[in-house]
């Protein structure tokens, strides 16, 4: 899924997300949430994804470094970025299916 396909999942859930406070406002059993952490989960995501795209940027620049014989760069220690930078990925991925799952299975709730 690409960046665009996940922004645009994160604007139906704050559209969703919207709509439920809008409704709270009404109901006076709901309490009242904090506009800070409605957008403190978007930050959150968005500093994942760019950590991740990150860590795959250094490794491939530490991989191409280490093919151009830069010296101080161990092959061991571009093992190791290109291996967290795929654990980072993997991760990444399936958070997103979560999310995407947990999304659809709250849209197929009934009312």
């Amino acid at each position: 899924m690409s960046m665009n396909a996940i922004g645009g999942v994160l604007d139906q859930i704050q559209s969703q997300a919207r709509k439920v406070s809008d409704a709270s406002a009404l109901n006076p059993f709901i309490s009242d949430r904090n506009v800070e952490n409605k957008s403190q989960f978007s930050d959150i995501l968005f500093n994942s994804i760019n950590n991740i795209s990150q860590m795959q940027t250094t490794a491939k620049t530490q991989s191409q470094a280490y093919l151009a014989g830069v010296e101080g760069i161990g092959l061991n220690d571009v093992m190791v970025s290109m291996q967290k930078s795929s654990l980072a990925l993997n991760l990444g991925i399936q958070v997103r299916n979560k999310l995407v799952s947990a999304y659809q299975d709250i849209m197929n709730m009934p009312v």
